[in-house]
């Protein structure tokens, strides 16, 4: 993690920005206050899209409601395998 204290130091977004794009950053305003500024990836964005879906919740819980596995023996039988 990269720390950056704004209290000693002015930074523009942009190189506060390009900090963030190698390591999470750590930033304390004038304030004293701290914040973190990280990137994110696809899958975390991915993450909060889906937790707020009610369409994809609903399948989820539809889903959990199933019962019972197939064996694999069972699947190779019927493929002739």
């Amino acid at each position: 993690m990269i720390t950056t204290d704004l209290r000693k130091k002015k930074h523009s977004i942009d190189e506060l920005l390009a900090l963030a794009r190698s390591a999470p950053l750590i930033i304390y305003d004038k304030d004293g206050k701290n914040y973190v500024l990280k990137e994110t990836d696809e899958f975390e964005k991915e993450v909060k899209e889906l937790g707020s879906s009610e369409r994809f919740m609903k399948f989820l819980k539809e889903r959990s409601k199933e019962k019972g596995t197939i064996p694999i023996s069972s699947i190779t039988k019927k493929l002739g395998i």
